[in-house]
Parts: structure tokens; C-alpha cells; sequence
């Protein structure tokens, strides 16, 4: 496939080339470009084949090879790095060339010593294009994108035993910009590799370093990743944050000052994004994906860097839009994984989802929302963000592999960010290796080794209650999983290894906790107080009603007041045992009614229900509300069992709570429920002040009826809870005490099975506390009884 920057040298050249050729190449040359123009590859590659053949001393037709070589489906970098030298060598100073030869050499290597020594040639010949094109913005991304790598290895990363090996840039800065800020980087001594820093001596007093290192035979095996545990035992740990705050501002002014030349040159972006993104800089990202929304309109990627800025803001709404244009615009591989949950289902929902995606996929992404008020689901646009990412942060270029299939990338998927990221750069003899590998009585050979003492560095993710350790043997950045050698599993034993065998412990983590997300509103979490009460319903529905209570401002005065001036979203949610939504209300109240606020001791509460019919089983229940403007909000969820009140047995709903009950013709008051001629005003928690009476509704069904008449007793009892033990219980019921408390009693006749009933209860003698309240229907006809009970608290 052609690149944009192939496309543009094959026109320069196109067009500086006579009308009439001057040599046989020449003539060949323009025939390979036009077969090059028309994706006629094979055919371009023989005509520069044939043009170098027919003047070897032709510096243009080997560039033209290389590009054919380098940037089509014939792809061959042997060959296309030997013909862009030979080009170079004809003409050292084309500044295409030198172009060219940069984008050759920044494909993958597969060591760390090959890595170094291309770091070194990229940054010389980038330094030599800026001294030709000072604003060359090709010559600048490649700085950038040295320096963005300075900053991901230091930002979080110490050094043990004071040698840690740079990514190229010693601490002396063999690249640094001059007083005047120039953009044109310096080395310092281009004859000397870039490798590893140079070694400080144990004990230097400049370094802070300890003079005696630490035996790492005497650490336990449970201590050697705890960074607090080495630090408290005298390992020489050194913070390397400052070398990444200079790296920072390097990569910015570079990354700049390339766009600032080339404002459509589309990796910069990418490299600005994961620059701003490991800074936690969302702001600057933000300003700087407007102009990315001109250039690139339809790029999903774009958005999707949209959409991941948005949501670390707390923009929800605008991060779903923007993921919902990257959706949109993804390839089928790319959307698929986007929709793809395995990687979060427990083991036993596994076979579920691979039979029937869409349903599993529906109902999870219902039960994982953690709130049903917004039009978004949280929880899906933390996924969305977490692949984004974890593909900016973790992809992997020489597995060829995205960020998101890489082990970092899956555990960010499944956990997002830890709460600590450390990197350990290994360096020097005993370094960070041999303290965790090293052992009493294990064979010292394995110290010999180079690469596996010093070639190494490790990065923990600590999520507070579980860890992971990622290692990193040839210091590319491919991290994987931590596992011991296998002479330590010989030498020491299982039991004692596997703790820090992080492959096992991976394993067992996914098994036992596959995803984690702890939301967290972008404004004021406030409790919100509810109840909930179930009636017999229509057919075989029951009618259930969600009472809550939204918080108030303490200076809100309702006898000088009429309305609470606030605007705010309220929702209650009906959720099956399926995870299926059954219910949904939502309202937006301008204003709240001053006639729907009750006040208690700590807080007045403005109070409100929502009607909904469910069927009988268990389910949850949500109640949610938010300010508009997201300054404050709340969200309850909680299990309950819907009654089914079909059968024919005497049955007793919910007792529902209530400030005042009084008899109505109207069949809907706002703020009141209505039911079987009553104007209920219910309690949205199990709170009363002890000098308001408590009202109960409640409705029995299945009287019996004799001549076409019921006649059944109402009991309502409130005692002190019991919290006293069984022994205790007994005595009291032999001896007698425990006489505080209330009750009402009184016998009832009609003509009708089902039928609607109020009590009240005067509290005004009794001591604050906890009580429990017990209601009893007894049947005289056949002598049944039902209740129901539950616990109250008087202020």
C-alpha cells in the first residue's frame, strides 16, 4: 500500500523530470513511476530494477527501488535498505534521501544492542536533516518519539543499586536544546553508541546510595516486589522522575513544532496523544484533537482519541458520541473487539456467551451500568476507553500485535489503571535480578549472565488488594508476565516461588475476579434514602412503589418557600434476575415542590414515589437522581422480591410507611400515592420523629367471608428492637421486662376479600432508638394469621 510520503517523492520526481529523457534509465524510471501511480508494483519494481542495472551511478533510481521496496505489498527492507545507502552514498546530502533512509530505519528490531544502535543512526540523520530543514517535521517526530519514550520509561521508574540503563540519553543529556530553546538537537560525541549510563560507584555519597548493598539470601521471598519491604532493608532505591520531566518537555516542543510545519502529518498526533495520555494532560490533548477533527474527519482512531480525552474529563456525554463515531467508522476486526466481553465474563457465563452473544452481551452491559438515568451506559464507555488505551500505551510493533491483545493491555482492559505503576530499571551487578532471584546456597552462575542480571526491568501494577509484575528481559518494551526461572522452582520449591509467579497468579485473578470498575460521578455523591413497597396488581402483576427521598439544602425554609429552586433527573429502575431492564422512569422536575419536603433532625429530605408494575421473582431496583449539570448526584441499588399475591391464601402486602393517610375521591395527587380511596403521603426511609404519629398502609387479601361478610382483627405492635441474645430472650419472656413501646388494636367488618387499611401509632412517650414494628392480620372466620414486620428508627 502506498504511503502518503511515498506518493509525494514520486510526483516530485514525476514532475522535475525533462519532457524528453536523457538516458535510457531515465526513460525506464518514468515508466516505473507511472506503473508505480497506477498500483502497478511488480511492473514499477522491473523498471527500477532496470534503471539501476542500466546506470548503477544513478542515485535516483536506487531511492525509487527502495521505495518500492519499503512502501508496497512487495516489501523487502533487505533489499530497500541497501538501495536507499547506495542512494545516499551517490547523494549524502538529498534531504529525500535522507527522508527516506529515516523511515527505513524506524521498523522493528528484535534485541536491544540492534535497538540501540538504530536509535543512534535515527537521531544522527535526524539531526543532519534539521541542519538542512530546521522545521523538517519528519526529522522532529523522530526526536519526539525518542523523547516520548525517556518519558514512558521514566516517569514512574526507579533504579536499584544505581545503574539503570537509558534508552539512549546518558545524565549528562548527550541530546539537550541550547539556552535560546532551539528545536535542533546536539550530540554531544556522535562517535560514542548510545547504550547504557554511565556506572556510578557503590557508596558515592552524590548518588545517596548506601555503601553496604543489601543481601538478597536474607530477603524473604514474599518481600522481594514489595518496594516498601526493599526500601525498609537498605535497597538503594533511586527516583528517576526528574530525568522524565525533561524528557516531557523535550517531546512537546519537538512533537510542536513538527505539526507547527506539517499540521495533516497524522503520526504526530498519535504520538502527542500517548504523550499527553501518560502525562495525565487531557486538557492539552483536548486542544490539540481540534484540529485532528478538520484534518481527519473520518479517521476512527481520531475519534476514538476523542472519546477516551472526553471520558478521563468527565464528559461523559460527549465521549459516547465520539466513541459512537468510532464505531461507526472502525473496520469489522477493530469494531468486533470493541464489542467482544469475553475477556470480562466469569468462567461459567463463558459457554453462555459463546451460544448466544447478543443476549449475553445485552444483559451484562445492563447489569454492569451503574446508572440507568443517563443516556450512556458508564460502564461500556470505560471499556471503550480502556481499549483505547490500552492500544495508544501497549501495542506491540515487533509482535505486530495491538495494544489490547498484549498482557498489559488485557489486564488494563479487565482492571483499568492501577493504583500504583512502577517501573524497575535492573541495573549493575546485584541489581534489581539478582535481589529477586537471589537466594542462600543458589548457584552464583546465573550472576555471570548479562542479560539476565542487567538486560532487565520490571514494572508492578499494584491494585491494592491484588498486583501484577511485568518483565521486560530485552528492554524493548515488551513486557510479559514475571516468572521465576526454573531452577528456582527445583532449588527452593514450589510453595515458596509461587507467590511471586505472576503467570499462576494472573491466572487465578481472571478466574476469581474477571473485570473490576468502581464508578465514580463526575460531581458530589450524596446518599439517597428509599423504600419500596409491593401491592396486589392486575392479572398476575404486582404493583410495586419506589419512595425516596432527594436531599436539601439545610437553608431551603418550606413555610416561607414554595418551591426548592434547583432542576434536577430522577430515575427508578426495575431490573430482572436476567439482568433484563423491566422498568424505567425518568423525569426532569423544574423546581421542587416546598409541600413534599419533610425535615428531621439532620437533613430535610424532598420526597417523591414512582409507580411501576413488575412480576413476581427477584429483582433490583435502582434509584437515582442528579442536578442538572452534574453537580451532584446519587445512585441506590439494591435486591428485592417481588410478592406474588395470585394464590388464594390470606396475604398481606408491604406495610407502607407514611407521615399522613386520609380518606380521598381523587384518584391521583401529585406527591401522593392513592389507593382504595386513600391519600397516602409515604416515609422514603424507616425514620420518624418521636412526636409525629406513624401511619401504616397496608392491604390484606383472601378474607374469608361469611354471609357475604369478613370480619378479621388489625394488630400493630412497636417494641424496642431486641438485640440481646437467646439466654437473655428467654428470661425476659419468663420474667417479664422490656415493656417500652406502643400498640393499636381494633376489629374490622366488610363486604370485600381484598381491602385497604390504615393505622396510626402515637410514639410521643417513646426513647429515641431503633424499634421494630410488627403488623398482624388475624382471619376470626377460619382463625388465620399473616404479618409482616419491619424496623424503624425514632429520632
Amino acid at each position: 500500500m502506498k504511503s502518503l510520503l511515498s506518493c509525494f517523492l514520486l510526483l516530485a520526481v514525476c514532475w522535475s523530470l525533462p519532457l524528453a529523457a536523457q538516458s535510457p534509465a531515465d526513460e525506464v524510471i518514468a515508466e516505473g513511476i507511472e506503473a508505480y501511480r497506477a498500483e502497478r508494483y511488480e511492473e514499477a519494481l522491473r523498471a527500477f530494477e532496470a534503471a539501476t542495472a542500466a546506470d548503477e551511478e544513478n542515485a535516483e533510481a536506487h531511492f525509487l527501488l527502495a521505495r518500492v521496496l519499503f512502501d508496497t505489498p512487495l516489501r523487502d527492507e533487505g533489499r530497500a535498505g541497501r538501495s536507499i545507502a547506495r542512494a545516499r552514498e551517490l547523494d549524502p546530502d538529498n534531504l529525500q534521501y535522507m527522508v527516506a533512509q529515516l523511515q527505513q530505519l524506524r521498523t522493528d528490531t528484535w534485541n536491544f544492542f540492534q535497538e540501540l544502535l538504530r536509535t543512534q543512526a535515527r537521531l544522527e540523520l535526524a539531526q543532519k536533516i534539521l541542519e538542512q530543514d530546521p522545521s523538517n517535521s519528519f526529522a522532529h517526530e523522530e526526536f519526539g518519539a525518542y523523547h516520548i519514550r525517556d518519558f514512558w520509561r521514566y516517569r514512574n521508574a526507579i533504579s536499584i543499586n544505581g545503574l539503570a540503563f537509558s534508552s539512549g540519553q546518558p545524565d549528562d543529556q548527550r541530546f539537550s536544546f541550547d539556552d535560546e530553546g532551539s528545536q535542533v538537537a546536539q550530540i554531544d560525541d556522535p562517535s560514542q553508541p548510545i547504550g547504557i549510563a554511565d556506572r556510578d560507584p557503590v557508596g558515592n555519597p552524590e548518588q545517596g546510595f548506601p555503601v553496604e548493598w543489601i543481601d538478597p539470601g536474607t530477603l524473604a521471598m514474599s518481600d522481594r516486589l514489595d518496594l516498601d519491604a526493599l526500601d525498609d532493608q537498605g535497597a538503594p532505591i533511586q527516583d528517576l522522575s526528574a530525568r522524565a520531566d525533561r524528557a516531557y518537555n523535550r517531546a512537546i516542543g519537538h512533537l510542536e513544532t513538527a505539526l507547527a510545519s506539517d499540521p495533516r502529518r497524522r503520526p504526530v498526533y498519535t504520538h502527542l496523544m500517548r504523550l499527553y495520555a501518560l502525562g495525565e494532560q487531557w486538557d492539552e490533548a483536548l486542544e490539540r484533537l481540534s484540529p485532528m477533527i478538520v484534518f481527519f474527519p473520518d479517521d476512527a482512531e481520531m475519534w476514538q482519541f476523542v472519546g477516551l480525552t472526553n471520558h478521563r474529563l468527565g464528559r461523559d456525554d460527549a465521549a459516547d458520541v465520539a466513541f459512537g463515531e468510532a464505531l461507526e467508522r472502525m473496520d469489522e476486526e477493530t469494531r468486533a473487539v470493541f464489542e467482544d466481553i469475553s475477556l470480562l465474563l466469569p468462567e461459567e457465563e463463558q459457554r453462555l456467551y459463546r451460544e448466544d452473544p447478543e443476549t449475553v452481551t445485552r444483559r451484562f452491559w445492563t447489569s454492569e451500568n451503574p446508572r440507568f438515568l443517563t443516556p450512556y451506559n458508564e460502564r461500556r464507555l470505560e471499556h471503550h476507553a480502556r481499549l483505547t488505551y490500552a492500544d495508544l500505551m501497549y501495542n506491540s510493533e515487533d509482535l505486530d500485535l495491538p495494544g489490547w491483545a498484549t498482557e498489559r493491555g488485557k489486564i488494563h482492559v479487565r482492571y483499568g489503571r492501577p493504583q500504583a505503576d512502577v517501573v524497575i530499571l535492573s541495573g549493575g551487578e546485584g541489581g534489581f535480578q539478582n535481589i529477586l532471584e537471589g537466594y542462600v546456597g543458589r548457584d552464583p552462575a546465573f550472576e555471570s549472565n548479562w542479560a539476565a542480571t542487567q538486560g532487565n526491568s520490571f514494572n508492578i501494577w499494584d491494585y491494592g488488594d491484588f498486583r501484577f509484575v511485568f518483565e521486560d528481559p530485552g528492554m524493548q518494551g515488551e513486557y510479559r508476565l514475571y516468572s521465576p526461572p526454573a531452577d528456582l522452582f527445583a532449588a527452593t520449591g514450589m510453595g515458596a516461588v509461587e507467590r511471586m509467579d505472576y503467570e499462576m497468579i494472573a491466572r487465578q485473578t481472571f478466574r476469581e475476579l474477571p473485570e473490576r470498575y468502581d464508578y465514580q460521578p463526575a460531581g458530589r455523591l450524596v446518599g439517597l434514602p428509599y423504600l419500596v413497597t409491593a401491592f396486589k396488581g392486575a392479572s398476575a402483576r404486582t404493583e410495586v412503589y419506589v419512595h425516596y427521598g432527594i436531599p436539601i439544602a439545610a437553608t431551603f425554609d418550606p413555610e416561607a418557600e414554595d418551591v426548592v429552586d434547583v432542576t434536577v433527573k430522577t430515575g427508578a429502575f426495575l431490573i430482572n434476575d436476567e439482568r433484563d431492564l423491566l422498568v424505567e422512569r425518568r423525569r426532569t422536575l423544574y423546581g421542587l415542590n416546598a409541600s413534599q419536603v419533610e425535615s428531621f433532625e439532620q437533613t430535610m429530605l424532598w420526597v417523591d414515589t414512582q409507580p411501576m408494575e413488575a412480576p413476581p421473582g427477584s429483582h433490583s431496583v435502582s434509584v437515582e437522581f442528579e442536578t442538572v449539570g452534574g453537580g451532584t448526584a446519587a445512585v441506590q441499588r439494591r435486591e428485592i422480591e417481588v410478592p406474588d399475591f395470585t394464590g388464594d391464601a390470606l396475604a398481606l402486602s408491604s406495610i407502607m410507611l407514611a407521615y399522613l393517610v386520609e380518606e380521598t375521591d381523587e384518584t391521583r395527587i401529585p406527591g401522593l400515592v392513592v389507593r382504595d380511596g386513600l391519600a397516602i403521603q409515604p416515609a422514603p426511609w424507616s425514620v420518624f420523629n418521636h412526636t409525629q404519629p406513624i401511619y401504616l398502609y397496608f392491604e390484606a387479601y383472601n378474607l374469608s367471608l361469611n354471609g357475604g361478610r369478613t370480619d378479621y382483627e388489625v394488630e400493630a405492635q412497636l417494641r424496642p428492637k431486641d438485640t440481646s441474645s437467646g439466654l437473655a430472650r428467654l428470661a425476659r419472656s419468663i420474667f417479664g421486662g422490656g415493656d417500652r413501646g406502643v400498640s393499636t388494636a381494633y376489629e374490622r367488618q366488610s363486604d370485600r376479600s381484598d381491602e385497604g387499611q390504615y393505622a396510626i401509632l402515637d410514639v410521643l412517650d417513646q426513647e429515641p432508638g431503633i424499634y421494630t414494628l410488627t403488623l398482624r392480620i388475624t382471619d376470626r372466620h377460619t382463625g388465620r394469621t399473616v404479618e409482616e414486620t419491619t424496623d424503624l428508627y425514632l429520632e
